[in-house]
């Protein structure tokens, strides 16, 4: 599995279909990635790590604190979905 950089430059989901795209740039190459993701666990992540996530209603808020952020993520075993992210922060420690 190949974990790579990136800053988190924004999220979309359907609570109802429990998909999510995780929008990415890429440290090293400035392209943009747009990562499939479970979305109930991915905002709970997002929420945790960063905070100022989750808006009234369950829904995503509109300023979110993960915009900009840096993390290391990578995708799952097949190369399909978002397996886990962490903030670099976190991995640099």
């Amino acid at each position: 599995m190949a974990i790579r950089r990136g800053f988190i430059k924004g999220f979309r989901g359907s609570w109802g279909s429990g998909l999510g795209i995780l929008i990415i740039q890429d440290s090293e190459t400035n392209e943009v990635d747009y990562v499939p993701c479970d979305n109930g666990p991915t905002v709970r992540a997002l929420e945790g790590c960063f905070g100022n996530t989750i808006d009234n209603g369950h829904t995503v808020k509109n300023e979110p604190g993960f915009i900009n952020k840096e993390i290391s993520w990578a995708y799952d075993d097949m190369g399909l979905t978002l397996e886990g992210f962490s903030p670099v922060e976190e991995v640099m420690l």
